[in-house]
């Protein structure tokens, strides 16, 4: 079998570990209520039970590991971008429905919240910028920080190609050691002060990934051909676990001296889990065979994610319902209820909401070229920040306006691309069409555009809500919207900026 062939193969064995992982990030973000309690019996089960930080670098060892077994083919070609969009649809849409879950939760001061800030968790750059690493879902920064390795991923394998599998182990090694040897002297000295930092920066937990990646290189070319004893594959799957556990306990409950708690998360103990995942990947005992590679944990594995990017908003919708009831202890119902709750409405999630949409998206991405997207995008926020400034400067007066702003930002970056994708002015072969057509889809899609925002922003008028009714404002935008997105649509035109392939199956 080649290593084309064996890349498709799943190793269903190790789909449930995302869900043992996910359900400590369950426990230490307090929402396991009764069951951590029950099972909390001692400091050491209690040190195993909150250990998700060492859960999440294992989440990105394995993320790695499982990109490698899906995408490295050194006889193909690598299609950057399709590998891009793949990724897209497989994180975003259930992103992008608990981004809308926490706005409806902070949905009365909804509009009094920095666009910037808004802006940075629709397009999953959160972690990128420690103030906000932690708003909206504050579980999401992981998000970011796995859109980082996907950015990075391509080139990484590309390079890998051409390496022998000994040098890559050594590098990863040794970029594992540097980075934990930086991540150190950082920590010491700068903690707590700088903790949006030191904890959530995707820079510090790509040693983690390059583990996991070197890792599923290394399974493909060699481990899987080793003949390999059974036991000894069961020796390095057990010794590995217990060794991640007992530096967990002994760092928490012992000698909280060395790193512990947040601390791990940034990749120290990567060596050890890459190894348990490749034994586990390697493993055909009863363990693997019988017990994890079954219908019922490859589900709950499977639904893992949907779990992890909705518990948040989830459980603080849930909290202000039960508050609002007329229960007398409601939390102590939130305690029993919210865990069983919450992986039933993963299970929904995943298979009737997560998939369908999924399925959409891929079509709906095939008349639509992401260049095209993104530029309208920018044009939308270029324009609405701007024209403000030029009708009133930017003294008392554009201030008094600040909230009007706000209303037509947030209508027009909705509104636009919808116009756009109806009109099919974003259809990649709209830019192969004449001229005048060309002209003709945009010229709708943004006249059509600036009616509805303005129709938006006078309700909020004639509701009392904003002050005034600048008429000028919407004119200008319609002017500035229309005459940079046909300019955009020719320079793409000239440059053959046309859409990539259609995302395989």
């Amino acid at each position: 079998m080649t290593i084309s062939q064996s890349a498709s193969k799943r190793l269903d064995q190790l789909t449930f570990t995302r869900f043992a992982a996910i359900l400590l990030v369950l426990f230490y973000h307090g929402t396991a209520g009764f069951y951590a309690s029950f099972l909390g019996s001692s400091p050491i089960v209690t040190a195993l039970l909150y250990s998700a930080p060492t859960a999440v670098s294992y989440l990105y060892v394995l993320s790695g590991f499982v990109m490698s077994l899906v995408y490295f083919r050194p006889n193909e070609k690598f299609d950057v971008v399709g590998y891009w969009r793949a990724r897209f649809v497989r994180i975003y849409p259930l992103y992008i429905i608990s981004f809308a879950l926490i706005s409806y939760y902070y949905l009365d001061g909804l509009l009094r919240i920095k666009p910037q800030k808004i802006l940075a968790n629709l397009f999953v750059l959160q972690a990128w910028i420690p103030a906000y690493s932690q708003s909206f879902n504050y579980a999401s920064w992981s998000m970011t920080v796995e859109f980082f390795f996907y950015a990075l991923f391509p080139f990484l394998t590309m390079w890998a190609y051409r390496q022998s599998t000994r040098k890559l182990i050594w590098m990863a090694l040794g970029f594992w050691a540097v980075s934990q040897l930086v991540y150190y002297v950082l920590w010491t000295g700068y903690y707590p002060e700088y903790s949006g930092l030191l904890v959530y920066f995707p820079l510090f937990h790509l040693n983690s990934f390059v583990m996991g990646v070197t890792g599923g290189i290394w399974y493909l070319r060699e481990g899987r051909l080793q003949p390999l004893k059974p036991v000894t594959i069961l020796l390095a799957l057990a010794g590995s676990a217990l060794l991640a556990a007992g530096y967990t306990v002994a760092s928490t409950v012992y000698y909280p001296s060395l790193p512990h708690r947040l601390q791990p998360m940034g990749g120290l103990l990567a060596p050890i889990l890459i190894l348990f995942v490749v034994s586990l990947a390697l493993d055909k005992s009863w363990l693997s065979v019988k017990l994890l590679d079954r219908p019922a944990p490859v589900a709950l594995g499977e639904t893992a994610y949907a779990i992890y990017i909705l518990h948040v908003p989830v459980a603080w919708l849930y909290e202000r319902a039960l508050d609002a009831s007329s229960l007398s202890n409601p939390r102590s119902v939130f305690d029993v209820t919210f865990l069983p709750m919450m992986m039933t409405i993963g299970l929904i999630a995943h298979f009737y909401v997560d998939t369908p949409l999924r399925r959409w998206l891929k079509r709906m991405l095939a008349r639509i070229s992401e260049p095209l997207f993104l530029l309208d995008l920018g044009i939308i926020a270029l324009s609405a920040f701007i024209i403000f400034r030029l009708r009133f400067g930017d003294g008392r007066v554009y201030l008094s306006y600040r909230e009007m702003e706000r209303v037509f930002f947030w209508s027009a970056f909705f509104i636009r691309p919808m116009l756009s994708v109806m009109f099919n002015s974003l259809h990649p072969a709209s830019l192969r069409l004449p001229i005048g057509q060309m002209a003709r889809r945009v010229f709708f899609s943004a006249t059509l555009g600036s009616l509805i925002v303005a129709a938006v922003v006078f309700t909020g008028y004639l509701t009392g809500w904003l002050e005034n009714f600048p008429r000028s404002i919407f004119a200008l935008d319609w002017l500035i919207v229309l005459s940079l997105s046909l300019l955009a649509r020719l320079a793409l035109r000239r440059f053959h900026r046309l859409q990539p392939a259609p995302l395989p199956a």
